[in-house]
């Protein structure tokens, strides 16, 4: 699917999100979860074998849920594609942690525009409240728009980041242009298209990873495939070079 179909589901979802919330005290915007609580929705049903469940606030938001899977000081935080199941991120979180990593995967709340940069910060204060020592941002589509402004937003900042067929704006509603936050990136980063993907995408992409200034830099042009985002990994060709190339500033950032 195009990145441009990922999007346009983007204020439907919202908006039936955020119906859904004002009718639950529960997950009223600034609720907070219970110490022990843990995930029940998509994340739990998708979540990794021997995964950990937990559950953020969020300010001005709703708590949202994530899963954690393996072990070591780098955590990956996997952010999905837009109305598209985090379940194959739960595939890649298993290969990450088969690698000696930690990795994390999360559902989005109700937060929209660079507001849900809040989401994000409320799991890497987790994280790093848990004691892991580095962390890495990746994602898919609008998942990888949201790690790449995170980049360059969260504090104190990340080590790394992956984005993966993203480029140009974020959001459906506020078309918020990226190049000026992928200007501001300068940790080890990684991006990713496959070169039949919608023209203006790849072109997009190009752009906003010529403008990120970090010294560590690459981006991987996977030829002739339509693959969007995850999906990327999968591809025949040049899936096991992006994935070589991903685990490859996993184990730079680690050190």
């Amino acid at each position: 699917m195009s990145a441009s179909k990922l999007r346009q589901g983007a204020v439907a979802l919202v908006l039936a999100a955020t119906v859904l919330v004002a009718g639950c005290d529960a997950s009223s915007p600034g609720s907070q979860p219970a110490a022990d609580a843990t995930p029940t929705g998509e994340v739990a049903a998708c979540a990794p074998g021997g995964a950990t469940g937990f559950v953020v606030p969020v300010p001005g938001g709703v708590p949202v849920e994530a899963e954690s899977v393996g072990t070591g000081g780098l955590t990956v935080i996997l952010s999905h594609e837009w109305e598209q199941s985090l379940c194959p991120w739960a595939d890649v979180a298993t290969r990450v942690a088969a690698n000696g990593y930690r990795a994390v995967i999360w559902e989005y709340g109700v937060l929209t525009g660079l507001e849900r940069v809040k989401e994000l910060q409320g799991i890497v204060d987790r994280l790093r409240a848990d004691g892991v020592a580095k962390v890495v941002l990746a994602g898919g589509s609008i998942g990888g728009c949201l790690s790449m402004i995170g980049a360059s937003e969260v504090k104190p900042p990340v080590d790394g980041l992956v984005v993966l067929s993203c480029a140009v704006w974020y959001d459906v509603a506020e078309r918020i242009p990226t190049t000026q936050y992928a200007a501001k990136v300068t940790v080890p980063t990684l991006y990713a298209v496959g070169d039949q993907d919608d023209a203006t995408l790849v072109a997009g992409v190009r752009t906003d990873a010529k403008a990120v200034p970090a010294k560590d830099m690459t981006l991987v042009v996977l030829p002739g495939s339509s693959a969007h985002g995850v999906a990327l990994f999968d591809d025949p060709t040049g899936g096991p070079q992006l994935w070589q190339a991903f685990l490859g500033l996993l184990d730079r950032v680690a050190g």
